[in-house]
């Protein structure tokens, strides 16, 4: 089945936190056979466990991205891609402008294969969205129908 969503790190995230946005975690169970998230959000989450120290929560930490690496789909930063980042770096350095390096290369991995990007950190891509045709959406702020109703469950059960 063809990945629609790619989740951004900070989307990622959310799964570890003890209180996680219950919007966001609404959204992805109702599309979650639709997203994927890209090998740099793979390095940028191995890098993060890693450089925490020992203890619990890196161990639930890390046993989360375990599981993560046995369920969802990693879309590779390949040779389209790399392409894509370097002329989207070059024309923002001819506006005077840079991108953090590692969203460049999210933000290139879901133009390439024509995904929605999805992400908090919207103000960091916006250059992108308008140079680049990328798609983005914010599950912390989305308004879905999706979600309604299962927000509304978890209200009343509680």
């Amino acid at each position: 089945m063809k990945k629609t969503y790619l989740l951004d790190t900070n989307i990622i995230s959310e799964f570890t936190k003890e209180h996680p946005n219950e919007q966001v975690i609404a959204l992805y169970t109702a599309r979650k056979d639709f997203c994927a998230i890209s090998a740099i959000t793979w390095q940028e989450l191995t890098r993060g466990v890693n450089r925490m120290p020992e203890g619990k929560k890196r161990n639930t930490i890390q046993s989360f991205i375990d599981r993560l690496g046995e369920n969802a789909e990693v879309i590779p930063y390949d040779k389209f891609s790399a392409r894509l980042c370097g002329e989207m770096q070059a024309a923002a350095e001819k506006d005077g402008r840079t991108f953090p390096f590692y969203d460049s290369q999210i933000a290139a991995t879901a133009i390439a294969n024509g995904m929605i990007l999805v992400t908090h950190n919207t103000a960091d891509f916006e250059p992108l969205r308008e140079k680049a045709f990328l798609h983005m959406e914010d599950w912390f702020l989305a308004q879905s129908t999706a979600v309604k109703p299962a927000l509304t469950r978890q209200a009343n059960q509680r």
